[in-house]
Parts: structure tokens; sequence; C-alpha cells
């Protein structure tokens, strides 16, 4: 049973992410206008984040309304599908890092709806991150930034690395943020194995053993209010703390 859902989830997932791709590159050929163009990509991209979740028996508890773009937003990370579940609730692009670029259509996928791909370690790709995003957001768009730097088992959220919020320090840019949890049934794995991807999970094992999951339970809790300050290590910190004091740990079963 469980096998026989991961595959046909796997297929139904392949055939409409490609609908959708074929189908926001044709219209966007013919779309001029870029206030129209940018409400063609967020009904896309929201509507194929809200199908995926709908596939894969996604159960989203969101707490506070999400912020209107354009806007910046900090979230600790857990798992690839934090993607679909902040993308079915704010019109937003994702920075994600470098790696992510060289997967074969996930990558490509990426690129269509302005990810921003970024290595750290060097520090021109920093510089060039940054003045990408704030394109975007000068643009219209929200960006939601992982700013642990890479995903978590879920226990404790890591400090957040502030290279990447030096512009909006200097520029003084409100900064929201949300923390994001998740849950399976006791008859199931636990979410720390089955959900958050992290360590030396390898992508394709983890994605299927996901893909047979009968449920997962997502919580997102986004903050009140934005959080400024004109020193991007004290931002970073005053977001970590306030990520931190809202986020569920994972639960994990014994």
């Amino acid at each position: 049973m469980r096998i026989a859902r991961a595959t046909f989830r796997l297929l139904a997932l392949i055939s409409l992410t490609s609908i959708f791709c074929v189908a926001f590159l044709a219209v966007k050929t013919f779309i001029y206008s870029e206030s129209k163009a940018l409400a063609w990509r967020n009904w896309n991209v929201r509507t194929w984040a809200r199908m995926m979740i709908r596939l894969l028996n996604i159960r989203i508890d969101a707490n506070n309304p999400g912020p209107a773009g354009p806007f910046l937003l900090v979230c600790n990370h857990l798992s690839y599908i934090d993607i679909l579940v902040l993308a079915s609730q704010l019109d937003c692009a994702f920075i994600a890092k470098s790696e992510v670029a060289k997967w074969l259509f996930v990558g490509r996928m990426g690129m269509w709806i302005d990810t921003i791909f970024i290595n750290r370690n060097r520090r021109r790709d920093v510089i060039e991150t940054m003045n990408r995003m704030h394109r975007l957001i000068d643009s219209g768009l929200g960006v939601v930034l992982f700013a642990e730097g890479t995903s978590t088992s879920g226990q404790h959220v890591s400090k957040f690395k502030s290279a990447t919020l030096e512009l909006a320090a200097r520029r003084e840019v409100p900064v929201h943020y949300a923390s994001i949890t998740y849950a399976t049934s006791l008859e199931e794995t636990s979410a720390d194995q089955s959900v958050c991807w992290w360590g030396d999970m390898t992508f394709p094992d983890h994605f299927f053993r996901l893909l047979q999951l009968s449920a997962i339970e997502a919580t997102v809790t986004f903050g009140p209010e934005p959080i400024m300050d004109q020193d991007r290590h004290i931002l970073a910190t005053k977001l970590w703390h306030a990520v931190n004091a809202q986020f569920i740990p994972v639960a994990i079963h014994k």
C-alpha cells in the first residue's frame, strides 16, 4: 500500500508540475505588463503549491496572517517541503543553496520561479544574492530566507547567519519572520526522520519515504511584527530569538 501510494504520488507530482511549468512559460511569453506578469507568476506558483500540498496530504495549521508582498521573511528550515508550505500561504520567491540548482528538474523549475541560488562560502555570491533579493522585493515580490543556512532535524533552531541580512540592515528594511514544524501520526515514522531532511540523508531515498506517509501535519506561525536593526549581526540575533521563542520542536516517536 505504501509503495503504491508513493508511486502514484510521484507520477502525479511530475505530471502536474510539468503541466504548470509549460502553462507558466507559455502564457508568460505573451505578457508584457510587469504587474500582470507578477500576478500570473504568483497565481501559478500558489496554485501549484496548494495542489502539491493536497496531493501529499499535508494539513497546514497557519497561525497569524502572513505578510503581503513585497517583503523579506526569515524562517527556520526543516525540509524541502518548507517551500510548498510557505508558497501555499505567501506570494514569494526563495533563496536556496547553490547545490539545488544542479538537481535535475528541481533546479530548472527553481530558476523559472525566481529562486535565488547562493554559495555562502563565496563573498561575491552573497553580495549578488543580496542585490537580486532586493530587486525582487522592489518588483513587488516577497522573498523567503532560510537564515540557518541548512535544514535541521527540528529539535532546535540553529543560529542565523547574518551575511545575507547586511543590505536589509543597511537599508533598514523591516524583516518578517515565521517558524515551521511538522508532525506525523504515531503509527508512522516520526517527522524528524521522515519529513525533516538533514545530516547525510540523500534526497531520492528521503523523498520516496516521504511520499509513503499517509499524512503530514505542518504548523507555520508568522510573527506579529517585523524586526529592524542597522547592524546585521544584531538583526540576525533578534530574528533568531523571535523565531526560537515561537518554534515548536518536532516530536520524536519512542
